[in-house]
């Protein structure tokens, strides 16, 4: 019987001796120097700066922590115009529409009266020298904030020096898109009736 109780008792002694060890190290996934027999998280974690959006231009595979806007994004617009604009433009005489980016001073091309495309069957942004004008957009943003807004005008050339503008163009645009963007004599109607009595405004050719 005594044999028995300092068996027991010489047990109970070894568990309450028993010390529980804990690794000090970086517990984050994502980081580089991640330690996947570390228990507690020492501050140690190191990440590789850089863009973590697969739709990105300059994605990153190996990249764990993203800056502000560290992603490139891109997408290819095409403008064109609808039958009723090339309409409204015959109607007032205008000979072809000259666009801008709202941030540029330079027009990135022109389109005449003569050519437009049924906006149920927009066309691609495979480049047409007469009746489209493609460009690429570019944009900083983040993987949980890719999309962007394109500001656009289009500026009637009424044949002599000076451009009047007749529209203002908002639209959203996404990472490696091809997006389509026709002008209509509504909208065109529209913006003339939004700025009836305002000064028209104008800029050399």
């Amino acid at each position: 019987m005594k044999k028995i109780l300092l068996f027991s008792f010489l047990a109970i002694l070894l568990n309450s001796c028993t010390v529980e060890v804990r690794i000090d190290g970086c517990t984050d996934p994502i980081a580089y120097n991640y330690d996947s027999q570390a228990d507690d998280d020492d501050g140690s974690c190191l990440y590789i700066l850089g863009c973590t959006d697969p739709l990105a231009d300059n994605y990153d595979p190996q990249a764990g922590l993203e800056p502000l806007n560290g992603c490139n994004y891109s997408c290819e617009i095409v403008w064109y115009l609808t039958k009723s604009a090339s309409d409204f433009m015959m109607d007032l005489g205008i000979y072809s529409y000259h666009f801008f980016l709202k941030s540029e001073n330079l027009s990135f091309g022109s389109i005449e009266n003569n050519w437009w495309f049924d906006p149920t069957n927009p066309p691609n942004c495979q480049y047409d020298a007469d009746a489209t004008l493609v460009q690429t957009f570019n944009w900083l943003g983040n993987y949980d904030n890719f999309s962007a807004i394109v500001e656009w005008e289009a500026w009637a050339d009424n044949g002599g020096n000076i451009l009047y503008l007749d529209y203002e163009g908002t639209d959203q645009v996404y990472p490696n898109e091809c997006i389509s963007i026709g002008l209509s004599m509504q909208q065109l109607n529209v913006y003339k009736e939004e700025n009836k009595g305002k000064e028209r405004k104008e800029r050399s050719k």
